[in-house]
């Protein structure tokens, strides 16, 4: 009867010790899954972050008077900005911007705005977004053809250009003519401002 007892409690026991070991298993593989579904959202978010990212910081490229921007299309992901300079006297250069949207859509824009003109050298780019230096808020690129009006406040200018074999092409002459049709734009715009903020402006 002792041993009868004894052989009884050794089954209970070792059916109590093997239902631990598979409720151990099944929380070890469960906390697998948990830590695999993490990192992978923590890797995606990373690579998301790092595409987002990637040409924030990336040197200005700077043309040469008279050469047309060319720049290839395959080495600006969807996205992406890039940034080129231009000489436009012997001691200024336009920066001009060239985007390639989430939907990959190309744009070409100054990088700047008629309204935040004199703030141009402030303007950046941040996560990927074209970034005001005066206002702090992302500023839209203008589509190719859309024109530009003074009430069209931190939308970069757009400048003409055209994609060839998966290149996009801003000519020498566009940059040139542009940036003086820009600065008198923003002239213009800052004559008008200060004229409506004037106390004769003001008077009834």
């Amino acid at each position: 009867m002792w041993r009868s007892g004894n052989h009884l409690l050794g089954r209970k026991q070792r059916r109590l010790r093997e239902l631990s070991r598979k409720s151990w298993g099944a929380w070890a593989l469960l906390a697998g899954l948990l830590l695999l579904v993490w990192g992978g959202a923590a890797g995606y978010g990373y690579w998301s972050f790092r595409k987002l990212t990637a040409s924030d910081h990336l040197p200005e490229i700077a043309l040469q008077a008279n050469n047309d921007l060319v720049y290839d299309l395959s080495k600006l992901e969807p996205g992406q900005s890039r940034f080129f300079t231009y000489p436009t006297s012997s001691s200024d250069r336009s920066k001009v911007l060239v985007n390639r949207d989430s939907d990959g859509i190309v744009r070409a824009a100054f990088a700047t705005c008629t309204t935040c003109y004199s703030f141009r050298g402030q303007h950046h780019l941040k996560e990927g977004q074209f970034m005001c230096g005066q206002c702090q808020t992302a500023m839209r690129i203008g589509d190719r053809n859309e024109r530009m009006t003074a009430d069209k406040s931190c939308v970069a200018v757009p400048v003409p250009f055209s994609v060839e074999s998966n290149k996009v092409v801003v000519r020498a002459q566009a940059i040139t003519q542009g940036t003086i049709a820009l600065a008198e734009a923003a002239r213009k715009g800052a004559n008008r401002a200060g004229a409506s903020s004037s106390p004769q402006a003001a008077r009834p």
